[in-house]
């Protein structure tokens, strides 16, 4: 059993990517000891970024899959800097969807129509780990009804990606996201990992979100939640966990108001997990940081993210807090206010999933 792994996000800079795939690799070691586990590291695409130049041959791609024309699937794929050899020597595939299924992504055309031509070749496709969230494209709706209506195995890591799958005819598995594979940290194991990094006795963990750029309206938005929280928290000094680059370019344009420390890249998501595990509180729009503090029983506050993905952390966990939009200024307060009331009994109605298995045959 050889296994090709994609999404592969191992060396991604963002937390919840290196965390999942961690996540997704032990699982896969503890399920299936003698296999053959091969991340893939796809190509890039044809003139990089500039999606313009891509828009045609995708469109050309997804006509194809619909058609059932596997020839002109190869011949797109192949635009798209996906040859031929890239399927070879493989008898299953375990795809780590994680957030590229939405509307506005610019690789899921490509990624179903390799999911397309691996099935054509008979190998096992096991799509999972991932938020679905197509809104009304009805082409890229058509295209993942086709291609998940041929997997072998289909899961979402929500309740919300659920109902959107079972919308178009599917009928996915809800497993939780692979990062609750790892499980809690233990308190000797987050000094060990925090022990150089001199952290206060108490702090609130602020995070950015995939809803933000690199822009002033960007900006404007971060600054006002960071001034509700120095109001609302008063002396506690704030920690800034830079998930992404975005976040990153947010936190320094706003470190010297504030005076915040920014923690970020090239820390590795065990760090990020160990200084959340120490958090007061986490606040932000980071899915995966938010799902590290609960595995790790720490109060986060949720803001939303470019897709419903937070919505559904939510649900998931049926955590007892709304997911607030970064326009609600006048909804921070009484979010925080909300979430020290429940603080001490909070994590005895939150239903945090423990995950030890997957499935790939």
């Amino acid at each position: 059993m050889k296994i090709a792994y994609f999404i592969n996000t191992f060396t991604s800079i963002n937390w919840g990517g290196q965390a999942t795939s961690s996540g997704i690799k032990k699982l896969v070691e503890e399920t299936y000891p003698d296999v053959e586990f091969v991340p893939l590291t796809l190509p890039p695409f044809p003139l990089n970024k500039i999606r313009i130049f891509r828009t045609f041959w995708e469109k050309k791609l997804a006509n194809a899959i619909l058609k059932d024309d596997r020839v002109n699937v190869l011949k797109n794929l192949n635009k798209l800097n996906i040859d031929k050899s890239f399927f070879e020597g493989f008898d299953t595939v375990c795809f780590n969807g994680e957030g590229a299924i939405h509307s506005k992504s610019g690789h899921l055309i490509r990624l179903m129509g390799m999911l397309y031509e691996f099935k054509k070749r008979g190998a096992f496709v096991s799509a999972l780990n991932q938020t679905v969230d197509l809104g009304n494209n009805k082409l890229i709706q058509d295209v993942v009804k086709k291609v998940y209506s041929m997997v072998d195995y289909l899961a979402v890591r929500e309740p919300v990606s659920q109902r959107e799958l079972q919308k178009l005819g599917l009928n996915p598995e809800l497993v939780p996201d692979a990062a609750y594979a790892l499980g809690s940290f233990s308190i000797e194991k987050v000094e060990a990992l925090t022990s150089d990094l001199n952290l206060p006795q108490k702090f609130v963990a602020v995070t950015g979100s995939s809803y933000l750029k690199r822009n002033r309206k960007s900006i404007k938005l971060m600054d006002k939640l960071l001034a509700e929280i120095q109001k609302f928290y008063k002396d506690i000094p704030i920690y800034f966990l830079a998930n992404a680059k975005t976040d990153m370019y947010i936190a320094k344009k706003l470190k010297s108001k504030y005076g915040f420390t920014i923690f970020g890249y090239p820390e590795k998501h065990d760090r990020a997990m160990a200084v959340i595990a120490k958090a007061y509180v986490v606040i932000g729009g980071r899915q995966h940081p938010n799902i590290f503090a609960a595995m790790q029983s720490v109060p986060f506050v949720p803001l939303k993210g470019n897709t419903h993905k937070m919505e559904g952390v939510v649900e998931l966990l049926k955590y007892p807090m709304d997911v607030l939009s970064w326009n609600d200024y006048d909804k921070f307060k009484y979010s925080f206010q909300k979430l020290e009331s429940m603080r001490i009994n909070l994590y005895d109605v939150v239903n945090v999933p423990k995950l030890e298995t997957i499935c790939l045959k």
